[in-house]
């Protein structure tokens, strides 16, 4: 087996919370991906452990560029080969686990069967699963869906009560504690002891040096956990011989592997003990690949099932059924990582391997997908549907989906060549310095974050990338170490809100888009020396085709200017229209295949002045009450511009007498006084736009890309708003 490339990603899964998550809300790990001369491909994930001084990510990071440092190479085909390579490349266990998974995967697909039968071959392989419940309720449901096998999660206190409960609400069915080493060491009998006339089989680790409880005879029989990563052989051998011991938990991200935990499974079945497979929180790939593992073993039941903080993509029935490590279960997940049809499915999350990932796709001329990491399962798993569904044209260099803010967002196709024109129109629109440095801060399933990707490709200039949250000090400090950003209204006003910060002195210009900015917004920026230059783009038009110049970067009233080769056609300043864009950098389709180029009618309204482009408002935005037309954001200019309102957004509600009226929801802060206000609003608006209800909130509901939720404002609680 001759290795073309191997190729590493960082992941973050998320965790919604419960079980053992223990408070983490990620989980940060590598991927490693292997690809042979003939197209196979193996996939392995390391993910240690935050707090371990063996397995690092850093240790684990180390261990997998190894592989990569050797690439390509030939190996022998063979499992025990296979193991001693992965075992030579690193001491960290979870990148050793790792890579054996992606070798083995790629060696199972070459030889067109599954990682469980190049391990142990076989004729027929199902599983069934212990599933983690906590609580009666759940306990009964997974009974009644199958499950034969429960696992309860301990605290420190033993959990009786609930314990008991869960044991009458499932009779007949076995149960697994697990303490996770939490149990003082002298109370653990007096526990066992409690627990005697259960159903229980084993409590997993009750206590650290669980393994030397068992030189005394035991009331309720305990498995080994965690603790066999630093068990030595003699005390693994005495700890095996005893009563007490009824299982080993092998986990292959802490134990090295297929090979460590084959041979530890091994001693445990001549010992006649169980071997059970577990996972220790991995993302998808490290549970695919431990379960196969346990299909390999086979055996009781494995700890495999469903897991409460996993929620997020773990779903799986009480038994489990897979046939490789890219099969049954785990196809939708892995889409993410190895998409059909040539495109790369990328959950667009903030770090240096989403960077990475994009810029290969690029230079290889691979399609790539970038889905918002953030948005709900079912509209992820919409929009992954959609991708594999389509058949792209020839020169599809990346698929993004509209903001979703007025309907079922809408997957848009570019081309490289549009990329290339977009890079090129901003360059000489704002120009490079040799110490450039762009910001990216913007999410890259929305074209102003993979906008900066490509422009820096473009031009070999460095990316400053915000990882992770994007809170106030952080932003504030990759702003410092930057020359150029893109950044949205919110994340401005996120900055604005310190009273002391200002625009740091390398700064030279800020792209302010994706969504109207408030006056009073950029007239404080304009205060703190902020060099913002207000932006007009669409996802269609990847991004920017219209921006104040840089002549008058930090002018609230600067003028909206068309990018080189951008033909705007739209109203006059008495009748807006339509805007209709001509440019280089539209977007060939969608996804459903609708044309997009070679002209675009957007949904805005606006006009044309002097060269300029004034936008107006959204064709569907426009409220008709009365028969009189109310564009939302002149009205919300006017709240906007209200001392204690922070932001604004209008919309229509229906009304049996004028057909609409206007709504608004606003965010405020204090000092903000609801007489002034209205006082202030009925002096600047006529009768017709004045806001009829209106909700008060902290701060208004946000797209994942930073634009207000409009649909979720109008949903806000909202009362009539008296004129006196």
């Amino acid at each position: 087996m001759r290795i073309a490339a191997v190729r590493i990603r960082t992941m973050r899964w998320p965790i919604p919370g419960g079980g053992s998550a223990r408070g983490r809300t990620e989980r940060a790990a590598l991927v490693v991906e292997v690809v042979t001369e003939d197209g196979h491909v193996g996939l392995g994930e390391a993910a240690p452990l935050p707090g371990t001084s063996r397995d690092t990510l850093a240790a684990a990071t180390a261990g997998v560029a190894a592989l990569a440092a050797r690439a390509p190479f030939t190996i022998e085909p063979a499992a025990p080969a296979i193991a001693r390579l992965a075992e030579a490349l690193t001491e960290a266990p979870s990148a050793r686990f790792a890579i054996e998974a992606a070798l083995l995967g790629a060696l199972a697909s070459i030889r067109c069967t599954s990682i469980a039968d190049l391990l142990v071959p076989a004729p027929a392989r199902s599983l069934a699963c212990a599933v983690v419940v906590d609580t009666p309720e759940a306990a009964r449901a997974a009974v009644a869906a199958g499950a034969r096998t429960l696992k309860v999660k301990v605290g420190p206190d033993g959990d009786l009560e609930r314990v008991l409960a869960i044991a009458a609400a499932a009779p007949g069915v076995a149960l697994r504690l697990d303490a996770n080493r939490a149990w003082p060491a002298a109370r653990v009998r007096e526990r066992l002891f409690a627990l005697a006339e259960l159903p229980v089989e084993l409590v997993e680790e009750p206590c650290p040096d669980a393994h030397l409880l068992l030189d005394d005879p035991l009331p309720c029989p305990i498995a080994l956990d965690e603790s066999l990563g630093a068990l030595g052989p003699a005390a693994l051998t005495h700890a095996l011989a005893q009563p007490g011991l009824a299982a080993l938990i092998l986990k292959p991200t802490l134990l090295g592997g297929f090979a460590a935990c084959l041979a530890l499974a091994a001693q445990a079945r001549a010992a006649g003990k169980r071997a059970i497979v577990t996972h220790c929180l991995e993302g998808p790939v490290g549970t695919a690949a431990c379960a196969e593992l346990a299909l390999a073993l086979g055996g009781p039941a494995a700890g495999l099932a469903p897991h409460p903080a996993l929620a997020a993509w773990s779903v799986q029935p009480p038994q489990l059924r897979t046939t490789s490590i890219v099969a049954a279960a785990w196809t939708a997940v892995l889409d993410d990582l190895v998409a059909p049809r040539g495109v790369r499915v990328e959950p667009a999350m903030p770090t240096r391997g989403t960077v990475a990932t994009i810029e290969s796709a690029l230079t290889a001329r691979t399609p790539i997908a970038l889905l918002h990491a953030k948005l709900p399962a079912h509209e992820l798993g919409r929009q992954r549907a959609l991708v594999d569904a389509a058949t792209l044209p020839d020169d599809a260099a990346a698929v993004l989906f509209t903001s979703g803010s007025t309907g079922a967002a809408r997957g848009v196709v570019l081309s490289h060549a549009a990329l290339d024109a977009a890079a090129a129109a901003s360059a000489a629109h704002l120009g490079w310095h040799e110490d450039d440095r762009w910001l990216l801060a913007l999410s890259t399933a929305h074209a102003g974050g993979l906008a900066i990707v490509v422009r820096c490709l473009s031009a070999g200039r460095p990316i400053v990338l915000l990882e992770g949250e994007a809170d106030r000090e952080a932003l504030a400090a990759a702003l410092a170490r930057s020359t150029l950003a893109s950044l949205v209204p919110t994340q401005l006003a996120m900055l604005l809100d310190d009273p002391a910060w200002r625009s740091p002195p390398d700064l030279r210009a800020v792209l302010l888009g994706g969504a109207a900015a408030p006056i009073p917004l950029l007239e404080e920026a304009a205060r703190r020396g902020v060099p913002f230059l207000t932006s007009y783009g669409l996802t269609e038009t990847f991004g920017q085709i219209a921006t104040a110049s840089l002549a008058r970067a930090g002018d609230p009233r600067a003028p909206l200017v068309p990018l080189a080769g951008v033909e705007l056609i739209a109203g006059t300043r008495a009748a807006p229209a339509r805007i209709v864009v001509r440019a280089p950098m539209l977007a060939t389709q969608y996804l459903d295949g609708a044309p997009i180029a070679p002209a675009f009618a957007t949904a805005d309204l606006g006009f044309l002045e002097d060269g300029a482009l004034h936008v107006v408002g959204r064709i569907d935005d426009v409220i008709i009450t009365g028969g009189e037309n109310v564009h939302p954001a002149e009205v919300e200019a006017v709240l906007s511009a209200t001392p204690g309102v922070r932001a604004a957004c209008a919309f229509a509600v229906a009304d049996p007498r004028w057909g609409q009226i206007v709504g608004c929801a606003i965010s405020i802060a204090a000092p903000f006084d609801l007489c002034t206000a209205t006082a202030r609003w009925h002096a600047a608006l006529p009768p017709h736009a004045r806001p009829r209800l209106l909700a008060t909130t902290d701060a208004l509901p946000l797209l994942p890309g930073g634009k207000i939720d409009r649909r979720a404002a109008a949903a806000l609680p909202a009362q009539p708003v008296d004129y006196g």
